[in-house]
């Protein structure tokens, strides 16, 4: 008797799932989004992919998106380039550093992570998004961190 309790009970599980799972629109595949810049000098990653409601940014630094080059002037010039290269990806794909949910940063010099939170807190407001931070042995360029972000990104309501 629980033997069949269990599986009609099983079975309910089941078909519930189903059905709610038949509501929802499959999800659309990840879109690859690249800047024409990115593409011009020949990078070989994209800038973001959005997956579902998430838009996943690629690790910037801080490079003059003119010229290519880190911005000279130690880690504050370089902080804030960065966060002004994710604000601009974020603006390409129509949204905001107020959609950011996540943030990781690399810094050259772990000594240099209060500095880089004088910056950060010019940019970011509270609720700030969840944040890791670690000292690397070495980024592109030599900079002197590396910011990658994951903002919400819903498609528009049609």
């Amino acid at each position: 008797m629980m033997a069949r309790i269990l599986s009609i009970t099983c079975l309910a599980l089941i078909c519930t799932a189903c059905a709610e799972t038949a509501d929802r629109p499959v999800p659309a595949k990840p879109e690859f989004l690249n800047s024409p810049a990115a593409l011009e000098r020949g990078l070989p990653f994209s800038e973001a992919v959005r997956a579902g409601d998430l838009l996943f940014l690629a690790g910037q630094i801080g490079t003059d998106p003119t010229t290519g080059q880190v911005v000279p002037g130690g880690i504050d010039t370089e902080a804030r380039q960065a966060i002004e290269n994710i604000k601009a990806v974020l603006e390409r794909n129509g949204r905001s550093l107020a959609d950011v949910v996540k943030c990781t940063v690399f810094l050259a010099d772990i000594g240099e992570w209060a500095r880089f939170n004088e910056i950060y807190k010019q940019y970011f407001k509270p609720p700030y998004p969840a944040r890791s931070a670690l000292g690397v042995n070495g980024l592109a360029r030599n900079a002197r961190l590396e910011l990658e972000c994951i903002a919400y990104a819903p498609p528009p309501q049609t």
